[in-house]
């Protein structure tokens, strides 16, 4: 029995273990391999969410972004193990869990996400919050509610102008506003710090633009090109000598893979002798998806750089829904090849290029770009639930996947 290993239940990962094991059912091929999905979680999170239970004036089930994994499996071949792993040594095929495990992988398919990237800023770790776990999330929201509760000048920061720092900030405001109408004394400010002189880069221009008067209308300060150089308890340092002082500070900057990813040695040589490379924000993607003869790397473990525009093509979850898929692809291709004589591989390439997108930005307001076509307010946000109910009934019944969208 052959084992093929997904780490990570994320977008991309839960894609490409669902993909592998109908097809393997298809093939007939379940007796020959078996599928694991390895998460440290037991839930698959639905990211795009967070920042509603960050941000909520009411408080919000951990269930609005949470769906147990073990039941997304159900009725499937996949058998899902809630581990974290503690290194990988692809020399031997070998996935060594942080509970003392070892998993021998035929197949590896890494999609073990991102983590918060601080890019060395001094105190920035220390004295800002992330906002990239449910109970990251759930932290930011207490501090929130005591700062209110405080009453008087409240400051709130958010670091980084893409789409997580942005819905976080717009979604407070609208937070702070009831709290606000409650608590004559209280008076809330919130503003963005941004390194790149717009909101939103990489994007259509008039994303940017119609994100940029949202947030003016909202009353939301935008600091562009400001540099953080440093943070201290109460205070951020901006290049140049500029001081921004906070009571909360939310860091929503950047990602970067795991070190468990990045430290593997997947550089090839012409000849494919693994051999070391230095640690990167991400892995170097290939059009097949694949980091070696029989590992392939999705979501935000790998990087693609967009030909056109030639920017990173941005950590989605969309991007990585079709990684996973891809991937699957060619990874049952590789089987077929090994399992049918003669076959000849029919793979599939992953080719970076711009794809539709949604900016929630407080409420039932939202801008999206479709093709050509930018559109904004509620009619965005109408197109963003159409997406997320897409999205929750490719992994749960239809009618289950309704109620969610719609209900939480």
């Amino acid at each position: 029995m052959k084992n093929i290993v997904i780490l990570g239940a994320g977008f991309g990962g839960l894609r490409a273990a669902m993909d592998i094991s109908r097809k393997l059912t298809e093939l007939k091929l379940l007796d020959k391999y078996r599928v694991m999905l390895v998460d440290r979680n037991d839930c698959h999170l639905y990211t795009p969410f967070l920042y509603l239970l960050a941000a909520a004036s009411e408080e919000l089930p951990r269930s609005t972004c949470t769906y147990d994994t073990s039941s997304l499996m159900k009725g499937s071949s996949v058998r899902f193990m809630q581990s974290e792993v503690a290194s990988l040594d692809l020399m031997n095929g070998d996935v060594h869990l942080k509970t003392g495990e070892e998993i021998r992988a035929d197949f590896l398919v890494i999609a073990m996400g991102s983590e918060t990237n601080y890019f060395g800023i001094p105190g920035l770790k220390e004295h800002a919050q992330e906002l990239k776990t449910v109970q990251s999330a759930l932290r930011v929201r207490e501090t929130l509610k005591q700062a209110f509760a405080k009453g008087g000048d409240v400051k709130i920061v958010a670091g980084g102008a893409g789409p997580n720092g942005i819905e976080l900030a717009t979604e407070l405001r609208l937070w702070a506003n009831k709290e606000e109408k409650k608590n004559q004394n209280l008076r809330v400010s919130i503003s963005i710090v941004e390194a790149l002189p717009t909101v939103l880069m990489g994007m259509d221009p008039r994303v940017q633009k119609s994100a940029a008067k949202r947030l003016a209308d909202l009353g939301i300060e935008l600091k562009l090109n400001a540099k953080i150089v440093s943070v201290s308890e109460k205070e951020i340092a901006i290049d140049g000598g500029a001081k921004i002082p906070f009571d909360v500070f939310v860091w929503t900057g950047g990602i970067k893979t795991p070190d468990a990813v990045t430290q593997l040695p997947i550089q090839k040589e012409p000849h494919g002798k693994p051999v070391p490379q230095p640690s990167l924000a991400c892995l170097p993607g290939t059009p097949d998806l694949k980091l070696g003869p029989m590992v392939y790397g999705i979501g935000d473990s790998v990087c693609f750089v967009n030909p056109k525009t030639q920017r990173p093509v941005p950590a989605v979850a969309h991007i990585a829904i079709l990684e996973g898929g891809i991937a699957a692809h060619n990874l049952i291709e590789q089987i077929k090849t090994a399992e049918i004589p003669g076959y000849k591989p029919q793979l599939t390439s992953y080719v970076p290029k711009e794809y539709p997108y949604i900016i929630v930005a407080g409420g039932s307001w939202a801008v999206a770009k479709l093709g050509p076509f930018v559109f904004s307010g509620l009619l965005g946000w109408t197109f963003e639930k159409l997406v997320e109910l897409k999205y929750l009934s490719s992994i749960m019944p239809f009618m289950s996947a309704l109620k969610k969208s719609l209900f939480g």
